[in-house]
C-alpha cells in the first residue's frame, strides 16, 4: 500500500507538468497530442487539413487554428498568420464550437487555392473575453489583449509553431522563411506592432499608453514590445483597416508636426496597407504609412473608394479587388511565383 501511495503521488506532481509542455491537436483528420516546448518538433499526420494546436505564453493557452491545403503537391508550404479583429475569431463568438467566423473561411479558402497554410491565432478566449468591447476597449484589461505588446507576442509564438512543424513521415510542413502575417482592425494594429523594429527602439525610451487622459506606464501594467525573432521574424505583413496611435504607445500621433522626431513606430520587414477611404481610423494610418515611408522603408498602400471600416467582409468589388491584391503581395514575398 505504501508503494502504490508513493507512485500515486509521483503521477499527481507529474500531471501538471504534462500539461504545461504539451500542445493538443484537435480537428477533423487530427486527434493526437502534440508535444511542443520551446523549439522542440511537432508532427503532424500526412492527411491532415484541419488541426487547432495551443500554444502557451505567458501561461495563457492560445489556440492557432491551422488549414493546411491538399493536392498542391508541395513538399513544404508558404504560410500566413491571420489577427483577427474585435469581434473575435470563431463562428457565433463560440470558441468552444471550434468553427471559425465566415471571414476566416473565406480566406481559408483563398489560401487554400493558392497553396499557402493559414494559422489563425485566437488572442481573446484564453483571456476571459470573446470579444474586444466594454472594459476590454481601455485600461487595465485592454493590457491583457494588448494590440501592441500582447497579441505581438502570440503572433511570434504561431511563428515559432509553424517552423518547427512536421509531418509524420519527418519532413518540413512550412518554409521557414516564408510566413507572412495578415490582419484586421484591432488585429491589424497587432500586425503593425508585430512587425516593430525592436532594435531601433531609443535607449532612453520609455514605455507608456494613455487611455481616458491618464496615463500607464510599465509600472502600472504597460509592456515592452515583443523582440524580433532569434531566428527571424515575419517575411511582411498586411494591414486591413487598424489603428496606427496605439494609445500614444509609439509616442507623437503621427500626424502631428513632430512625429518625426517624437514616434518611433519603425518596422523589420515589408507591409501592405489595405485601407478604406471612408474609414474612421484612415487618417492616422496615412500619417502612419507616411512617416514610415519617409524613414526608408518597404511599405505599399491602396486605398478603396466608397467603402469604410470592415470592407474586407462587405462583398462588394473593392473587397475582392482589395483580397486579390494581397494574394498578389503574399505571391510575391513568400516566393510562391518562383517555385
Amino acid at each position: 500500500m505504501k508503494l502504490f501511495h508513493q507512485i500515486l503521488q509521483f503521477f499527481k506532481l507529474l500531471i501538471p507538468l504534462c500539461l504545461v509542455v504539451f500542445y493538443s491537436s484537435c480537428g477533423k483528420d487530427d486527434t493526437t497530442f502534440l508535444s511542443k516546448t520551446g523549439n522542440t518538433e511537432t508532427f503532424i499526420s500526412l492527411s491532415t487539413s484541419d488541426t487547432i494546436l495551443y500554444a502557451v505564453v505567458d501561461n495563457a493557452k492560445v489556440p492557432v487554428y491551422l488549414s493546411i491545403p491538399k493536392e498542391c503537391g508541395n513538399k513544404d508550404y508558404p504560410a500566413v498568420v491571420v489577427l483577427h479583429g474585435s469581434d473575435g475569431m470563431w463562428k457565433n463568438k463560440n470558441p468552444e464550437g471550434g468553427v471559425m467566423s465566415g471571414q476566416n473561411n473565406e480566406w481559408r479558402k483563398l489560401f487554400d487555392d493558392n497553396c499557402i497554410i493559414g494559422a489563425y491565432v485566437d488572442s481573446y478566449s484564453p483571456r476571459g473575453t470573446k470579444e474586444r468591447t466594454g472594459k476590454w476597449t481601455t485600461a487595465p484589461d485592454n493590457f491583457k489583449i494588448s494590440s501592441q505588446f500582447v497579441r505581438p507576442r502570440d503572433a511570434n509564438a504561431a511563428l515559432s509553431l509553424l517552423r518547427n512543424l512536421k509531418f509524420n513521415d519527418g519532413s518540413k510542413v512550412v518554409r521557414s522563411k516564408d510566413v507572412g502575417l495578415l490582419g484586421f482592425s484591432d488585429g491589424a494594429s497587432a500586425v503593425a506592432a508585430t512587425l516593430y523594429n525592436s532594435k531601433s527602439t531609443p535607449p532612453d525610451w520609455e514605455w507608456t499608453q494613455k487611455f481616458n487622459e491618464k496615463e500607464y506606464d510599465t509600472s502600472s501594467g504597460v509592456r515592452n514590445p515583443a523582440d524580433i525573432p532569434v531566428d527571424g521574424g515575419f517575411a511582411g505583413g498586411v494591414f486591413y483597416y487598424g489603428g496606427s496611435g496605439g494609445y500614444d504607445y509609439w509616442g507623437s500621433n503621427p500626424c502631428s508636426e513632430n512625429a518625426l522626431n517624437n514616434n518611433v513606430y519603425n518596422i523589420y520587414a515589408p507591409m501592405l496597407y489595405q485601407i478604406p477611404a471612408d474609414g474612421y481610423l484612415t487618417e492616422n494610418t496615412i500619417c502612419s504609412f507616411n512617416l514610415l515611408k519617409s524613414r526608408g522603408t518597404q511599405v505599399e498602400m491602396n486605398i478603396y473608394e466608397g467603402v469604410g471600416h470592415g470592407f474586407d467582409f462587405d462583398h462588394l468589388e473593392q473587397s475582392y479587388i482589395a483580397r486579390n491584391s494581397t494574394i498578389n503581395w503574399f505571391k510575391s514575398i513568400l516566393n510562391i511565383n518562383s517555385l
